[in-house]
C-alpha cells in the first residue's frame, strides 16, 4: 500500500500534484531562451500574486536570505531601525539588525501577541530608517496590523521604509501593497504556493531602490540591485534553482491557489488583477 505524508504545518506545506510532475520532467539550463521566457513569466505572474506594480525578485534561497538582504541593501552600520517582535521570527529581525551593525530599538511582546499602535507611534522617531515587522508570526499564528503599521510609517514620510516578512502572510491575508505604501514585503515557495522549499520573493518599491544607492552595509550574493539588472534580461545573478521556477511557472499553480483561497475570504482581495492563466 502506497502511504501519502499529510503534513499540518504552517509549510513546508502539502505540494501541488502538478508541481511536483513539472519538477520531476524539468530539464533547461538557466541561460537559455526557453527559460529565460519562464523566469519572465514567474516575476510577472507574481507581481499580480502580491497584488503590486513594483518590481519583484525570486532569489534561490529560504525566505531569511532576503530577510537578511533586507537589512544589508537598506541600511548601514550605525543606522536605527525598528524592530517589531512577537515571536521567533521576529527575534530573526532582531538578529539580523545587528549583525549588520544597525542600532536596533526593539518593540517585544509576548509570544503570541502583537503590537499597540501607541506603542509603535511613539518609538517612530524621524531618525528610523527602516522598521522590519511580520505579517504573521508562523511560530505562534499571530498577525499583525500592517495596514495600521504602515499608516504610520508613511506619515513619517519617504525617510523611513516599511519591511514585511510576509512568508506566512502571502496568499492568505489580504494585503494592498502599494496603497498602504509597503516598501518590501517577503514571501516562500513552502507556504501559500505549496512547492518545496528554496525559493524567496519579494516586491520592492521605489524608495526601498533609492535607499539601495546609499547604503554602506556589505552585500554580494544577495545584492538586490544586481538581481534586478539581470532580471530584465530574464535571469537571476547567479545559478536558480530551476526545477522549483518549472513548478512555480506551471499555468494550474496560482489557479488552484485561487481556488483554495474561496475558503479564506480575507485573501482573495488582494489578488483583484490575478491573471488566472487558463490555457
Amino acid at each position: 500500500m502506497l502511504l501519502k505524508n499529510r503534513l499540518f504545518t504552517p509549510g513546508p506545506t502539502p505540494l501541488l500534484p502538478a508541481a511536483q510532475t513539472a519538477m520531476a520532467s524539468f530539464a533547461m539550463h538557466h541561460r537559455t531562451a526557453d527559460f529565460r521566457a519562464l523566469f519572465s513569466r514567474v516575476l510577472s505572474d507574481l507581481k499580480d500574486f502580491i497584488g503590486t506594480k513594483n518590481d519583484v525578485l525570486v532569489l534561490s534561497c529560504s525566505g531569511t536570505g532576503v530577510m537578511e538582504g533586507s537589512v544589508s541593501n537598506l541600511t548601514s552600520p550605525g543606522d536605527k531601525v525598528l524592530v517589531l517582535t512577537a515571536g521567533k521570527f521576529g527575534e530573526r529581525w532582531r538578529d539580523l539588525a545587528k549583525v549588520f551593525g544597525c542600532a536596533a530599538e526593539v518593540i517585544s511582546v509576548p509570544y503570541g501577541g502583537t503590537f499597540s499602535l501607541d506603542e509603535i507611534k511613539q518609538k517612530l522617531t524621524p531618525d528610523v530608517r527602516a522598521v522590519y515587522v511580520q505579517a504573521t508570526e508562523s511560530s505562534t499564528g499571530a498577525r499583525h496590523d500592517i495596514q495600521g503599521i504602515a499608516k504610520l510609517v508613511r506619515a513619517q514620510g519617504d525617510d523611513t521604509l516599511l519591511v514585511v516578512d510576509a512568508i506566512t502572510g502571502l496568499g492568505t491575508t489580504h494585503f494592498d501593497v502599494d496603497g498602504w505604501g509597503i516598501d518590501v514585503i517577503i514571501g516562500g515557495s513552502q507556504k501559500a504556493l505549496m512547492i518545496p522549499p528554496g525559493l524567496a520573493y519579494a516586491a520592492f518599491s521605489e524608495r526601498a531602490w533609492k535607499r539601495m544607492d546609499t547604503t554602506k552595509s556589505p552585500r554580494y550574493y544577495f545584492d538586490f540591485r544586481k538581481e534586478r539588472k539581470n532580471a530584465v534580461k530574464g535571469e537571476s545573478a547567479y545559478t536558480p534553482a530551476t526545477s522549483l521556477f518549472a513548478a512555480l511557472g506551471q499555468p494550474w499553480i496560482l489557479s488552484a491557489i485561487w481556488a483554495a483561497a474561496t475558503w479564506w475570504p480575507d485573501a482573495r482581495p488582494s489578488w483583484t488583477t490575478l491573471n488566472l492563466r487558463r490555457r
